[in-house]
């Protein structure tokens, strides 16, 4: 693992793995590299892997000389691509690392090779409640329930309280607590209430796969709809439709690759390997 000096903050990353082209990890706030953690095996074997921290979460510094900004965090994940030597990148991301994903495609077209993302577009008020909701939550209850917060609206409802959901808050709780704190939770959640990836959408220009799972609570909630399979897919297809599909059968929405990583990952590296062609 290594860190780079980005205007007064470290920032950590690690390479892993072997082969082209190399693949970049975004997952989301509080899980960061850790969302992919089941899916390494599956994927290093074909790729290069660099996974990093955003700063103010997990093994960054948590410096806050300036606010945090989904700007900030795609200039620093440039900034790592150089520390790294990686010029360009296929980049694969999810969850709130999405925001992050989907604005560095747009600003940074030269450094792209390709992009799978999870398909999000702006936030509207069901987004800010969610991230309002976190806050409370977090400082209410403490951080590690925050891991059940979101446990309860993306893993399926079948898996939730199973022996494999049980298992699975038993670990995330771990990463919860390892990778988010107080004194910058309300910095970083701030930094997602107004983003509005309308018009970077219609700017990426490379080849784009929507990935994500096709079950969770979600899909089931109306008050909730915004954030839902079907009408995320349907949005971001409004505004930019040359792009593939990969709908992960019976995985949780942005926690696909968690409970479905060998499937997740089939569908990245065949459909990466198809580009080579």
């Amino acid at each position: 693992m290594s860190k780079v000096r980005v205007d007064g903050a470290n920032l950590w990353y690690e390479v892993r793995g072997e082969g082209d082209p190399p693949l970049t990890l975004i997952g989301g706030f509080a899980l960061v590299d850790k969302q992919f953690e089941f899916c390494e095996p599956y994927l290093t074997p074909h790729h290069r892997i660099l996974q990093w921290h955003y700063r103010g979460v997990g093994k960054s510094d948590w410096t806050q000389s300036e606010p945090y900004s989904v700007e900030r965090w795609v200039d620093d994940l440039a900034a790592i691509l150089d520390a790294a030597g990686i010029e360009r990148t296929a980049l694969w991301c999810t969850s709130t690392g999405s925001s992050i994903g989907l604005r560095f495609a747009a600003k940074y077209p030269e450094r792209m090779h390709s992009l799978i993302a999870y398909p999000f577009i702006r936030v509207d008020d069901t987004w800010r409640n969610i991230y309002e909701a976190s806050w409370w939550v977090g400082r209410v209850f403490g951080i590690e329930q925050l891991s059940r917060l979101y446990a309860g609206v993306v893993l399926p409802p079948d898996v939730l309280y199973s022996e494999e959901g049980i298992k699975y808050e038993r670990w995330a709780k771990k990463q919860y607590a390892a990778n988010v704190n107080m004194a910058t939770l309300k910095s970083v959640l701030d930094a997602y209430t107004n983003v509005d990836l309308t018009a970077d959408i219609r700017n990426i220009e490379c080849p784009t796969l929507l990935l994500m799972g096709d079950d969770s609570a979600l899909n089931e909630n109306e008050r909730m709809d915004s954030a839902s399979h079907d009408t995320l897919m349907r949005e971001f297809l409004a505004i930019k439709s040359d792009v593939d599909k990969a709908e992960i059968a019976g995985a949780g929405s942005t926690y696909c690759m968690i409970t479905k990583p060998r499937e997740c990952c089939e569908a990245v590296v065949d459909w990466l390997a198809g580009l080579e062609d």
